[in-house]
């Protein structure tokens, strides 16, 4: 057995039937002539013959009375007619038809009683390719470790290896009895420990009260409030050597560029609809903690929150003020780990579902931010599946509580790939906003060409 760490069971609670908590991504690959009937077949059977690599192949056990963390354990059998599906389609896909099978199925949950991960596999995408929907629960990996299990699918890895995450287990799930003592001598065993741990939390949240650390506040905007259950998608494409060539003439890391382009997007939009406030929209946004020592999968993530000067006309002085409230985060991202990774107490389980259910039911946000903003690590050389070239990997974003919009994006070789998931009762035209974040690139790719380059 696994115990689910308390960073991970956060992302079951935060799920609700108007935010799942799966990452996603969908990938676009390239087939050769010579196997286009089946296509299909053979990814699948490649994705089949990897999945042993991954941490997918298991199945959450809850403790009893919720005293100790959940468990992940291996299931006895898994029904992969359920988990990786053909769909066969009479005419070729367009883009647009790609995002709308997106749209369609974006907001199904994933049974958290079965292997918590779903891949589609679309036969057919225009022109001469086939595409793959790929969902995996936010409590089995982030965002890094999700494009780890895309590598480990890949032809990267070799298929029938071991299993890379999860320790044989040839007790089984123990029984209630034992499970309860067992925990309770490890809790017994970890006091020294948990102290220490409490100690660091205590100095972390008296660190963070310096005013040196204080964010922009959140601004309330029209499209503020409840998120609804209907979700549009579209997807853009910049070539990374001409993005990152812009942000280092501008003197920028690519990350910040992408941060001054949403910012771009954003402010022209809310003029657009008379909804610009006078204060900067702020993000809600990742940054990774992961070291060594924590394994490949799990969530080591602190939020951060960076405002994307929204309110500042020029260009450029608004990628300036971008730059400049960055490192109040990154100085933050210490004492926010030590505030999250927190070792389990007793009956700490039942005291955070208590607790979550609580605050979903006086409709508290969990998290600030008007919109999500996240740049996650992508290959840097193209990736293959079954012999078929990635051609892109573009995410399927989450919009989180309170939010009507989310630009995520991955590197795929030479190409920065972002989906646009909106909130569609509040945003009704996706591939508007999609236009505004080219024209953002744009703005800056033209002033780059003013500025000295180092």
């Amino acid at each position: 057995m696994e115990r689910l760490r308390p960073d991970d069971h956060f992302l079951i609670l935060l799920e609700g039937d108007e935010t799942p908590m799966h990452i996603g991504s969908l990938l676009v690959l390239d087939v050769p002539t010579e196997y286009r009937t089946d296509a299909a077949d053979r990814l699948r059977s490649h994705l089949i013959d990897r999945l042993p690599n991954t941490p997918l192949l298991r199945e959450l056990r809850r403790s009893p009375l919720g005293f100790d963390s959940d468990v992940w354990v291996r299931p006895e059998h898994v029904d992969l007619d359920r988990h990786i599906v053909i769909h066969r389609t009479e005419s070729p896909m367009t883009r647009r038809d790609l995002s709308s099978f997106v749209e369609q199925h974006v907001m199904t949950r994933l049974a958290m009683e079965r292997p918590p991960f779903k891949i589609d596999i679309l036969d057919g995408v225009e022109p001469n390719g086939i595409a793959m929907y790929v969902r995996i629960h936010h409590c089995v990996a982030d965002g890094v470790g999700f494009q780890t299990i895309l590598g480990l699918l890949s032809d990267d890895s070799p298929a029938g290896d071991a299993n890379v995450s999860i320790p044989d287990d040839a007790g089984g799930t123990p029984t209630r009895h034992e499970w309860l003592q067992g925990a309770l001598d490890r809790f017994r065993a970890e006091r020294a420990g948990q102290a220490d741990h409490r100690a660091a939390r205590r100095s972390a949240i008296d660190a963070l009260r310096d005013p040196a650390f204080q964010r922009a506040e959140t601004p309330t905007i029209s499209l503020s409030g409840p998120t609804s259950t209907r979700r549009s998608y579209t997807t853009v494409t910049i070539p990374f050597d001409q993005l990152r060539q812009t942000a280092r003439s501008l003197d920028a890391t690519l990350n910040d560029l992408f941060l001054a382009i949403a910012g771009t997007t954003m402010r022209n939009y809310l003029i657009e609809i008379d909804d610009l406030p006078d204060t900067p929209l702020t993000t809600n946004s990742a940054r990774s903690y992961r070291r060594a020592e924590h394994g490949a999968f799990g969530n080591r993530i602190v939020a951060i929150h960076p405002h994307l000067a929204t309110h500042i006309a020029d260009p450029l002085e608004r990628l300036r003020a971008i730059q400049a409230s960055m490192p109040i985060e990154r100085r933050r991202t210490g004492y926010d780990e030590a505030m999250l990774n927190q070792p389990e107490s007793p009956f700490g389980p039942a005291v955070r579902r208590r607790r979550f259910a609580e605050r979903r039911e006086s409709g508290a946000s969990v998290l600030p931010g008007n919109v999500t903003v996240s740049n996650v690590p992508g290959p840097k050389h193209a990736r293959s599946y079954a012999g078929f070239t990635q051609l892109s990997n573009h995410p399927t974003p989450l919009l989180g509580s309170g939010r009507a919009l989310n630009f995520t994006a991955r590197r795929n070789a030479n190409s920065f790939d972002v989906g646009v998931m909106v909130d569609a009762d509040k945003i009704g035209d996706v591939d508007h906003i999609a236009g505004l974040f080219q024209w953002g690139y744009t703005e800056y790719a033209l002033l780059a060409e003013r500025e000295p380059t180092e």
